[in-house]
Parts: C-alpha cells; sequence; structure tokens
C-alpha cells in the first residue's frame, strides 16, 4: 500500500476520532459542561461552540466557579470514577511522592501521615490524636475504619485497655482493638497509673491538688479591749446577777 494510499486514511481516522471528542451539544451558548467519558475533562461552550478543557493533572471537573482550582476538585470530592464509567483520561504526571501533580496520597510507611501534593510538590501531613489515614476517604479517620494499617506501638501489649501517659494527669489512652484513643479524666479527676483509671486528684501521686491557702489573720487590725470593752467598742454581756451601777442591796429587808 502506498503513501497516498494510506493519507486518506489516516485523515478519516483522525476526524472520526475528533467527531468522537467533541459529539457534544451546547445547551446554552455559554458554559461549561461535563465530559461523556472522563472526569478530568470538560467543555466549555462559547457563542454554542464546545471546546474541550483538562483539569490539572490529578483533579476532576467539579462545575464552574467550583473546587480548588480551574473549576476542578479532588477526585473524590466530586465521585471519580462515577456510576456512569467515567474515569480519569490523562494519564498520571509523576514526581517525588506524588503519583500525580495534584491529590492526596497514603504515606509510604506511616499509618498516621499523608502527602499532600500540589502541583507536583509533595507537603507531609499529620493525622490528628490518634486517627489514621484512611486511603479510600483520602483523610484521617478512626483506626477501626483503617482495617489495612498496622497496629499502633502504643497498644502493642494491651490491645484493649487503659494506657496512661507519661507526665500527665488527666489524660490517657483508650486502646481498642490495637488502636489508641486519647481520652480525657471528668473534672477533679486524675487517672492513676496504678489502678488505670480516673480517681480522685488526691488519691494519686503526683497530681494532689494544690493547698488552700487559709484566711489571713486580722487580729492585728482590731481594737484593743481594755477595762469592761470588748473588741468592735461594744458592752460586754450582762450577767444574770449583775445590777446596774449605784444600786446597794437592801438591809433588813428594806
Amino acid at each position: 500500500m502506498g503513501v497516498y494510499t494510506l493519507l486518506p486514511i489516516l485523515a478519516l481516522f483522525f476526524c472520526t476520532v475528533s467527531a468522537q471528542r467533541s459529539n457534544v451539544q451546547c445547551k446554552k451558548e455559554n458554559g461549561l459542561y461535563m465530559h461523556e467519558q472522563y472526569c478530568d475533562y470538560y467543555y466549555e461552550c462559547e457563542d454554542g461552540v464546545p471546546k474541550e478543557k483538562a483539569c490539572p493533572n490529578g483533579l476532576a471537573f467539579s462545575g464552574k466557579g467550583r473546587g480548588l482550582m480551574q473549576n476542578c476538585d479532588y477526585p473524590h470530592r466530586v465521585g471519580c470514577p462515577d456510576s456512569d464509567g467515567r474515569v480519569m483520561g490523562q494519564a498520571p504526571i509523576g514526581t517525588d511522592n506524588c503519583p500525580w501533580l495534584y491529590g492526596v496520597f497514603a504515606h509510604q510507611t506511616s499509618c498516621t501521615r499523608y502527602w499532600q501534593c500540589w502541583n507536583g510538590t509533595a507537603t507531609i501531613q499529620q493525622c490528628p490524636f490518634s486517627l489514621l489515614y484512611n486511603d479510600v476517604l483520602h483523610s484521617c479517620d478512626w483506626p477501626d475504619n483503617v482495617p489495612d494499617c498496622q497496629k499502633h506501638p502504643i497498644c502493642k501489649d494491651q490491645p484493649n485497655g487503659h494506657i496512661p501517659i507519661e507526665k500527665s494527669c488527666g489524660r490517657f489512652w483508650l486502646c481498642v482493638g490495637g488502636y489508641p484513643r486519647l481520652q480525657r479524666c471528668p473534672a477533679g479527676l486524675a487517672f492513676s497509673q496504678t489502678a488505670l483509671r480516673c480517681e480522685l486528684s488526691q488519691l494519686v501521686p503526683g497530681c494532689e491538688p494544690p493547698p488552700t491557702t487559709p484566711a489571713p489573720d486580722d487580729d492585728d487590725d482590731k481594737p484593743a479591749v481594755s477595762g469592761n470593752q470588748v473588741q468592735g467598742g461594744e458592752a460586754p454581756p450582762r450577767r444574770s446577777n449583775a445590777r446596774p451601777a449605784g444600786q446597794f442591796r437592801p438591809q433588813n429587808g428594806k
């Protein structure tokens, strides 16, 4: 087959592919519409003419003015792959620790850390408290929802129970199925490292509440007592057999 015979066939092939990729009708003269095959492509209609656009590598179309950038967001946020069979159409562009230029990805060796990639630059992130990274949800989750992750070293000796935290009176670890959850004792209680439970603070060595300061003695501010006076200038209480001044005991019954 000669070269001149192949040219019409190739031209027909490219025209067919182009027609398939742009086989969309604009509902309005101007607007954005999702691609019929790929999550990371979409159509932009200008004056009724559709033009195919691509999201940044690793992101999927989320709608006009929505998402992280350029009308696109993380695939898991927009539901890609979806029930209509749409998938990511671009080839991944990977860098160190980033399978795609944009996205959130699991750490290679740690269950509590993950990578956040932005334009190919990876930034390591740490899950808070005792949460683990869930690669299905692309977020930090309770350990028992991440069955594929390794057991936490805090609970290696006691997969179910209470683990004290050094130099902490009010907090402790609660291990459930080998995964720790940070807990706090109620107010007025402290975690006992011997009883492995919350008890009154005054009963836990090293966690006793500070002593209360006694009220200051203000006797020095009161006036001194002299004669029949008492502090404050009041008269002393009268005795039952006391007589008023100037009154004499009667004699001979008079």
